[in-house]
Order: C-alpha cells, then structure tokens, then sequence
C-alpha cells in the first residue's frame, strides 16, 4: 500500500464516539464504480443483517447512500454497516453484506486517492462479482486489488 493516500478512513474498535455522540453529523453520499453503477443493498435495500451490498444503477435512494462513520461505512436506510460475510471472511469471493455495527475490523474500510475500498480485515478491494459483471444486482464482493473499473470507487 505504500504510495497511496488515504482519502477516507473508517476507523473500528471501541473508544471512538459515533458522529451522533460527538454532536457531528454523517456526510452520505453515494459509492460509484469504474462501471458507473452504485453500491446498493439487495432487496429493495432491505433493513435485515446479512443483506447482500450489490451495484446498482444510481437512483438516489436511500440505499444507495452511504457514509465513513468511526464505526464503519454506514447506509443511510438501514444504519448498518458494510461488512464481509462469513464472520470476516477474508477469502477472494467473500460476499459484502450489511450488518449492525460492531467495531469489528471487517467493517473498517480505507477509501484511497487511486479509487480502491480496501477492508481492514482482508487488506482486500471491494469488487464486483463476475469479473466486474456490468449488471445491475450483481454482488459485491471482496477480491485481490488488481485496479479494474469493478474496484474503483468514488464517493
């Protein structure tokens, strides 16, 4: 990682106070993608732990917004955290998935100034399956950082 800048930093672990604790607000806006989609939550963005983050035409949503938080990337509907599936997996394929906040250092995600949202568990990008499938619900995912079009995000 040597040479990238950090342009966003999720910090996880206890003894941070959340932006509602320290009387600051989140700023939410939407992930974009090399492909021009955004990350979204399956579902109709559906609340529930679990739920699969997917890529998704931007439409403004409330699913679609997202925000770096002490605690994690939080989605503005469901106030849950971006995490990896499988209690952290740190596998290339490992489904990205929303769950309730816990500090836990797979939901710590690093945005840096060359697009990639690596995962401070796996040290892994946040892809897109497929290759970097151009469909609309496709699953995100976390894979070897390789700097395709699927790993480049702006926020």
């Amino acid at each position: 990682m040597a040479g990238l800048a950090a342009v966003a930093l999720v910090a996880s672990g206890t003894g941070i106070a959340n932006a509602a604790e320290s009387g600051e607000r989140a700023v939410y806006a939407q992930l974009v993608n090399g492909k021009n989609k955004c990350l979204s939550i399956a579902a109709g963005g559906s609340t529930a732990n679990g739920v699969a983050a997917i890529q998704y035409t931007c439409n403004g949503g409330d699913e679609q917004k997202w925000a770096f938080t002490p605690e994690g990337l939080l989605n503005y509907k469901s106030g849950k955290c971006l995490s990896v599936s499988a209690g952290g997996s740190t596998a290339n394929g490992a489904a990205a998935i929303q769950y309730t906040c816990n500090g836990a250092p797979e939901q710590g995600w690093t945005l840096y100034s060359n697009g990639e949202l690596r995962n401070a568990k796996s040290n892994k990008c946040l892809s897109i399956e497929g290759g970097g499938s151009d469909a609309n619900g496709a699953a995100a995912i976390i894979w070897d950082c390789n700097r395709g079009p699927e790993q480049y995000w702006v926020w």
